[in-house]
């Protein structure tokens, strides 16, 4: 849950329970009508006095009472007979330009169906038990309320879903919207008409704050939704019926975790502080580490960052010797298609990567004192020591730019360029770049951006943000988010995922501090990924063929080097030559090579001039059609 400012639009208005005749009535009119009553009962006592008296009119004091006599003091009594026709006229004449005046209003409204003459037999759609939470109730497009807030998360288009529409509860009546009497009162009474429809910009005319709470159920559990008036929470609590297993209806509803899955899994669970590897000791060492040699690389780093930045920003990535054939195809591929890479900052972890990137012209910075115990092998799988080793290089990569006021881009090796992100300045400035991700007035707010890790689980909700491929302004509010995920390095090797651990104190953070996140929409075409390569044929298609306004593609959702190597050559984006994969630069170049900054003497010998294609899977997106390979999924048909 999130809380939302809007400018106050609010207009005073009577507090009565309906709208009839008599609340829609100016005062002078009232005051009119007033005395029109009482003419008409003269008139009325005057005819009676004629009836019982004959055409006489009776004498008191040398007056003649009359109707003319009582209001204007005259003796005709024709002119009294008169007056009381003309009054009786008048009268007729009032009520129906109130009922037209009544009804052109409710005609420009655009609730045509809702019968303002109906209003006084409503009833209330709240009891009085809960109105000092709810006292009305709207719905909105949920398309077009994104569309006027773009409150950060990636909404799933909602038309034809089931999810198309958003409620809007209002806790007041002054919340509710004022500029159209008849949407208000069907917002507070049940007309018969079902929840009234309206949009966005009017539904919260008059809202000072509003609370924004998503909520799906991607496990399409039996699930109920409960809002209780109390003292306000920016948490929702979690219960569900089980025992720590899967859901069991015969057992009571027990506040879980809200990352517990109903298949009987938890996906958030505390980091144990005893036994021998017990990963939050592991965690105090790493950070004694870093809060000692802290300032020393800050101080190396200042330099190095004034030189590589440009317009005040940095691209950042980390790796060690076991992926760095994939850096080194970042580098080949980049440079072959004429992106400049001045402004890429490397964070190896071991040596041999250090004189790797740097034989391929890339600037490096290799701190030694943190990154130097991590492993050198490539990871295996998902998960396991060597990727989790990797996930703190991660974090501290992205936090020493951030700590020095840089903005910084950080990106996984894994991913290929086909327009440059930050020149381009889809993260920097999106003013150049027209797309219906990048409203430069919206973007330029977020504090963080994220491309669309495809994955709607539950231990990445509530962002799915892919912690390979994000931008970060450098502000206070950034800074301690990514000192807040280093101090939180005992979930990262806990729960074997730095996206996880990021995306939770995403949540955290834009709720204590107003943390502004974005993560662009997995329907974008600018930031595609495994998502689109696994899920996405069509898209995918398009994108082969060059159709598609693609910036890059991070190459996720595989496990291993192996698997991202065959898919990049199988999309005819792999660059790097056979005998420079797994090699170090001595090994390439021979025992006399000599290398230094900036020479990029690698280039040459391990960068391909053109592709290198071939096919692995039919089942799978490829440049050229790959029919005569096996599937890898079993039910999946040849892509092309």
């Amino acid at each position: 849950m999130s809380s939302f400012p809007i400018k106050s639009m609010r207009q005073k208005i009577p507090a009565v329970e309906g709208r009839g005749i008599i609340s829609s009535i100016n005062p002078k009119l009232i005051i009119l009508l007033v005395k029109i009553t009482f003419v008409l009962l003269i008139c009325g006592s005057s005819y009676l006095a004629g009836s019982l008296w004959g055409r006489h009119s009776l004498e008191l004091h040398g007056a003649p009472l009359s109707v003319e006599s009582l209001v204007r003091g005259g003796t005709a009594r024709d002119a009294a007979d008169s007056e009381c026709k003309q009054t009786r006229e008048k009268w007729i004449e009032l009520r129906v330009q109130e009922e037209l005046e009544q009804h052109k209003e409710y005609l420009l409204s655009g609730e045509n169906m809702r019968d303002p003459n109906q209003f006084h037999s409503h009833t209330k759609r709240f009891p009085t038990s809960v109105e000092r939470f709810a006292t009305g109730i709207a719905r909105v497009k949920k398309d077009d309320l994104d569309a006027l807030f773009d409150f950060g998360n990636p909404v799933e288009k909602g038309a034809g879903t089931g999810n198309e529409d958003a409620i809007i509860i209002y806790n007041v009546r002054n919340a509710m919207p004022t500029s159209n009497k008849s949407l208000a009162h069907a917002i507070e009474y049940d007309d018969g008409k079902g929840i009234p429809l309206t949009d966005p910009r009017t539904a919260t005319e008059n809202c000072d704050g509003m609370n924004v709470i998503f909520t799906g159920n991607p496990e399409h559990t039996a699930q109920c939704t409960a809002l209780i008036g109390n003292y306000e929470s920016y948490h929702i609590q979690r219960w569900m019926r089980t025992d720590g297993g899967k859901i069991d209806h015969n057992l009571p509803l027990t506040h879980v975790s809200r990352g517990f899955a109903p298949r009987g899994k938890s996906n958030f669970y505390a980091p144990p502080y005893d036994g021998k590897n017990s990963q939050v000791k592991r965690h105090w060492k790493m950070l004694l580490t870093f809060l000692q040699n802290v300032d020393a690389v800050l101080e190396d780093l200042t330099p190095i960052l004034k030189k590589v930045a440009r317009n005040n920003a940095v691209v950042v990535m980390t790796c060690n010797h076991g992926q760095s054939a994939l850096l080194m195809n970042f580098a080949c591929s980049a440079r072959r298609k004429s992106f400049d890479l001045g402004n890429v900052l490397v964070f190896p972890s071991d040596k041999e990567t250090k004189e790797l990137a740097e034989g391929l012209g890339l600037t490096t910075y290799y701190d030694e004192k943190n990154m130097g115990p991590l492993p050198s092998g490539g990871a295996k799988r998902y998960g396991d020591k060597y990727f989790t080793a990797m996930m703190y290089a991660k974090v501290i990569c992205v936090l020493y730019p951030l700590m020095l006021n840089y903005d910084v881009l950080f990106q996984d090796v894994d991913v290929v360029y086909f327009k440059d992100p930050v020149v381009s300045h889809v993260y920097v400035n999106c003013g150049s770049v027209v797309h219906s991700d990048c409203n430069e007035p919206k973007i330029q707010h977020f504090d963080v951006l994220f491309q669309h890790d495809g994955s709607n689980t539950i231990r990445y909700a509530p962002y799915s943000a892919n912690s390979g491929f994000y931008y970060v302004r450098a502000n206070k509010r950034s800074q301690y988010l990514f000192t807040s995920l280093l101090y939180h390095s005992d979930l990262i090797l806990t729960w074997d995922s730095h996206q996880q651990a990021l995306v939770q104190l995403l949540a955290e953070h834009s709720s204590l501090f107003g943390l502004n996140v974005k993560v662009f929409s997995r329907d974008t075409e600018m930031f595609p990924g495994g998502y689109h390569f696994h899920n996405r044929h069509d898209f995918m298609k398009k994108f082969l063929q060059g159709k598609t306004d693609t910036y890059i593609f991070h190459m996720s959702w595989t496990d291993s080097f192996e698997h991202v190597m065959q898919r990049l050559l199988q999309l005819g984006e792999w660059y790097v030559e056979d005998k420079c994969i797994g090699s170090t630069a001595s090994d390439i170049l021979g025992s006399d090579g000599s290398l230094s900054l900036g020479d990029a003497n690698l280039f040459e010998p391990c960068c391909a001039a053109e592709p290198i294609f071939s096919c692995h899977y039919k089942d799978k997106p490829s440049k050229l059609p790959c029919k005569d390979s096996i599937t890898i999924d079993n039910t999946r048909k040849s892509f092309w």
